[in-house]
């Protein structure tokens, strides 16, 4: 019985070598991708990038940062970078403008912004008549603020004013400057206002709201010819997302690298506000659309006739999921 055994084995490993040896000799697939603006909330793709993910299945991603999620969204549609992370405001517009945009995973689901303004305001109330400072009009920022303040009792049409103050870093300076007397902040903006004594007026996150905050979109032209390059690059979406949830330390150290900061405080808070609520799986979700198409409903009708189940596809994280490559991680 010993030498059919010993048989079997050198059979197997001569399989598992040669497998190895295939893997590694294997050329990788190259592709660009992109994100909006650097903060906490757009980190999901970097982890996978520092943790050499893509790479583990098959894809050599050339990651590139694409300032706002308007202009990641124009990179995309013009075929520069067919794979981008972006807010689902975005991709909803051009959607509804006759663009093939289609969310295939929402990693966050809340907003994750916080209105913040200058120190002498103490209530949502008190905005009436201010400048209200957004990255750009049509950003998930600028949807998400407008979303808050009608919660809150004002109308973001007459009763503010709202001004685009470009980059998170541009806005809370504008903040901080006097330029304009409230803002929504992202992570690791917060901390830079709190640090210089701007008053948090609302966490947005604590509003009962499900929406698509951040997660991957592509189009369906590029998902139909390419469905194997968004399968793969989703699992490694996903694998840096789990790692970041288990690894705070890891986590960390590409919060530090990417937000440009050791302050221990900022990195600390940008992890317990943005990284504990990553959605695993990412399933992309019709009650988030539908959040969102209500907000879009006042500038552009066709959001109320609309199919929320249109601008979402989730076969792709049900194939992964049902696969238990999620359970293994």
């Amino acid at each position: 019985m010993r030498k059919p055994l010993s048989v079997i084995t050198v059979f197997l490993i001569c399989m598992a070598w040669f497998s190895q040896a295939w893997s590694q000799g294997k050329k990788l697939e190259k592709i660009r991708v992109g994100g909006g603006s650097v903060g906490a909330p757009q980190m999901t793709m970097w982890y996978a990038k520092e943790a050499n993910l893509y790479e583990k299945h098959g894809l050599a991603v050339e990651a590139i940062h694409i300032p706002g999620s308007s202009m990641a969204l124009q990179a995309m549609l013009s075929g520069e970078v067919p794979i981008i992370q972006l807010g689902g405001a975005a991709s909803m517009q051009a959607n509804l403008a006759g663009a093939d945009t289609v969310i295939v995973a929402t990693v966050l689901k809340k907003f994750l912004f916080s209105i913040f303004s200058r120190p002498d305001i103490t209530r949502i109330a008190d905005l009436k008549g201010k400048l209200f400072g957004a990255t750009r009009f049509g950003t998930l920022s600028d949807f998400a603020s407008r979303f808050a303040l009608e919660r809150n009792g004002l109308n973001p049409e007459r009763d503010i004013t709202m001004v685009q103050t470009g980059g998170q870093p541009e806005t809370v300076m504008a903040l901080i400057t006097g330029k304009v007397q409230a803002a929504a902040l992202s992570v690791p903006a917060t901390m830079r206002a709190k640090q210089a004594n701007m008053r948090e007026l609302l966490d947005m996150a604590k509003l009962e709201a499900t929406i698509h905050q951040n997660g991957v979109v592509t189009t369906r032209r590029y998902l139909k010819s390419n469905e194997d390059t968004v399968r793969r690059f989703l699992r490694a979406y996903i694998e840096g997302a789990v790692l970041a949830k288990r690894d705070k330390a890891f986590a960390a150290r590409v919060m530090a690298k990417y937000l440009g900061t050791q302050d221990r405080e900022m990195l600390d808070d940008a992890y317990e506000r943005v990284t504990r609520h990553l959605e695993i799986p990412p399933y992309p979700s019709v009650e988030g659309v539908s959040v969102l198409l209500k907000t879009l409903e006042k500038t552009q009708p066709k959001a109320q006739t609309v199919n929320p189940e249109d601008f979402i596809d989730p076969r792709l994280l049900r194939e992964i999921a049902n696969s238990g490559f999620i359970d293994r991680l």
